[in-house]
């Protein structure tokens, strides 16, 4: 006896998703290069075959709220994360190689790094983990985001800024008059990461291969500029 089409279909209906699977992931907000970075990151899915939409939180609730899992994973966060978030899996190969980068009005040598800053008032964004430790023992001001902190560093209410090296605001404030120094070399270089809830662990391999491809074709250049 011949079914009718439609029982037929049915079960293979019934069994197929309604829709694909979206993560929701985390980004800092105010922050252009943590913008730009959801940019590299958007497509670092899209090339894994996963739909991911940007959440922008602060810094302090973005690893909080992924840890729980109120997001799905966390985008442009340092290595070691897990070790205080024990829900979260870090992506082995970074997003972007972070250049925490010295800006003033005057020049002097940063040849030392960090050290370089010990004698200047330092403003730094808040939230930021690497930055907040390195210069925990520095006269600072703390500020919310980088375009306070530029403000701020025009005023004279600190001697020098520390930013990302291609921050967008930087630059403008670069091309200006009179015009912000960039203080070469950054104070040093660290990948930044994708984390994704424990939840998605089997997605780490598809995200990992989409980065590597990303780095090797010159996409995570064009698009951050990494390396200059």
């Amino acid at each position: 006896m011949r079914l009718p089409v439609a029982l037929v279909f049915c079960p293979i209906i019934l069994s197929m998703p309604l829709h694909a699977e979206e993560l929701q992931l985390s980004v800092m907000q105010r922050s252009t290069t943590h913008a730009d970075l959801w940019k590299a990151a958007e497509i670092a899915f899209q090339r894994a075959g996963i739909t991911a939409v940007v959440r922008e939180v602060s810094p302090e609730r973005s690893a909080v709220l992924a840890n729980e899992g109120s997001t799905d994973g966390d985008v442009g966060r340092s290595s070691g994360l897990e070790k205080t978030y024990p829900n979260l899996v870090q992506v082995p190969e970074p997003i972007y190689q972070y250049a925490p980068t010295a800006f003033a009005y005057k020049r002097f040598d940063v040849t030392g790094g960090w050290e370089s800053l010990r004698s200047h008032t330092v403003c730094i964004r808040r939230g930021l983990r690497q930055t907040d430790q390195r210069t925990k023992d520095l006269t600072r001001q703390v500020l919310a985001d980088e375009a306070t902190m530029l403000r701020m560093l025009a005023a004279g209410g600190c001697d020098v800024a520390v930013m990302e090296r291609n921050n967008a605001l930087a630059r403008a404030a670069m091309a200006a008059e009179p015009p912000l120094q960039r203080l070469l070399p950054p104070m040093e270089v660290m990948p930044l990461y994708i984390y994704l809830h424990k939840s998605h662990a089997a997605l780490v391999p598809k995200v990992t291969a989409a980065l590597k491809q990303m780095r090797a074709d010159g996409t995570l250049h064009k698009l951050l500029g990494e390396g200059e």
